[in-house]
């Protein structure tokens, strides 16, 4: 009795995956059954758009990745005299914290990177937005 329970529970649970979609054609006249859309359906059009939308955004991520890859081996290091701006955009990227001071000679910053495993902070000076000196 179990064997058959498991049989038949099996069966069900099978049955959808076996399932495959079946196209009615008309072919010379004759109606036939197959597997795939028949040729000019619109269930046709819509698989070779989809094929192509695929293709697409397979391309185009990429370019993307590739141009992101170009964009961050040209990045520069941080240097003095460099704009905040530019120092975020620099191959230290953005900080993960940002110690900010007002007074009344301006605005001073200092960028915090933690470092990972065995490597240090590094931290990021800056004078009114103007890179003013650097640690490592």
């Amino acid at each position: 009795m179990i064997k058959y329970l498991l049989g038949v529970s099996f069966l069900l649970l099978t049955q959808n995956s076996l399932a495959a979609e079946v196209y009615t054609c008309t072919v010379g006249g004759k109606t036939i059954y197959q597997g795939k859309p028949c040729a000019g359906s619109k269930a046709l059009s819509d698989k070779v758009n989809q094929a192509k939308a695929n293709e697409q955004a397979k391309e185009l991520a990429k370019y993307r990745y590739e141009v992101e890859m170009r964009e961050m081996s040209s990045r520069k290091e941080p240097r003095i005299g460099m704009s905040a701006v530019a120092a975020e955009k620099s191959s230290w990227g953005y900080p993960d914290d940002v110690n900010k001071t007002v007074n009344a000679y301006g605005v001073s910053e200092q960028w915090v990177y933690r470092g990972t495993g065995f490597a240090k902070n590094r931290y990021l000076y800056f004078k009114n937005g103007i890179l003013t000196s650097m640690q490592e």
